[in-house]
Parts: C-alpha cells; structure tokens; sequence
C-alpha cells in the first residue's frame, strides 16, 4: 500500500522538523518546505493528500494559500490542517471559511495531531472509495459554505 503524501510549510524551522519526524514515524510520506510559494509550488505537481500550513509565513501565507488551493483544480484538491498560533474565535472562523478541514493551535499536543490526520487519511480513504459524494455528505464542508455565506451577507450594505 502506498503511503499517504503529506506537504508540511511553516517557516519555523524547529516545527517543521519536529512536525516532518513525527508524520515519518507515524507512517506518512512528508514533503517539507519552508515557505507557502514553495507549497504552491509542491502542490501544483500534484499527488498530496493533505496539507498542514501554518498561517504565518513568507512569500505566500498559509491562510492565501488554502483560499488558492480551493480555487485552483488540483487533482486530488487535498485536506487541509492549519497549525498555527492564531487562536482568536474570528480568526479560526476565517481559517474554516478560506477551506480548512481542520485547525490546530500551537503550541499543539502531539496525540491530538495524530487523531486528527488519521480522521483525515479516513477522509481520504472514503473519497478514493466514493468520489465526491463524500465531500458532499461532510458536515464540515457543510460548516464552511454558511460560514462563506455568512461572511458574504455580512460585507453587503444594509438597504
């Protein structure tokens, strides 16, 4: 079986690693990069799964860059973790609105990292098996389109 391919880009050099080792270990195939244009750059070539960004970060930031992954056609359009210290309530709406399928803040405990990426690589597993029928039956894809809609109602002027 091949392992899930997952892409790390946060500008801490100290997350990264640790970051990288702990998805080695656990089982996953880890592209690590320093920056989001970097990211974009691995993406664009295709074949990850899923994506742990932080949000802080030069050249493109983490939370342009999982709005650009939901507008582009990327073949698979792969899961995203935000894992950043940005914790504020509007701050993590904002994260689920521009296409996170989770959002982790740092510093982060390394159990609640690895549940959360197996419930994702299930995600994966299911879509290879159904397609996008399973995007849409998930709760959180349901989650973010009200919340697009409400940041949306929100912007227009009152008439």
């Amino acid at each position: 079986m091949q392992k899930l391919r997952i892409l790390v880009a946060d500008d801490d050099a100290i997350t990264l690693s640790v970051v990288s080792a702990l998805l080695s270990r656990w089982g996953y195939e880890v592209i690590s990069v320093a920056d989001g244009e970097q990211a974009r750059n691995v993406l664009r070539t295709g074949g990850i799964r899923i994506c742990i960004l932080d949000w802080e970060m030069p050249a493109l930031n983490g939370r342009d860059l999982c709005a650009w992954i939901h507008t582009v056609e990327l073949k698979p359009v792969p899961y995203v973790i935000m894992l950043t210290a940005k914790g504020y309530p509007q701050q993590i709406c904002d994260g689920f609105a521009v296409g996170a399928d989770d959002y982790i803040i740092k510093p982060f405990e390394r159990d609640d990292l690895r549940f959360r990426l197996a419930e994702l690589a299930l995600r994966v597993l299911r879509y290879d098996a159904l397609g996008d029928e399973s995007r849409r039956q998930d709760p959180m894809e349901r989650y973010r389109l009200d919340l697009a809609e409400f940041r949306n109602r929100k912007s227009l002027p009152i008439t």
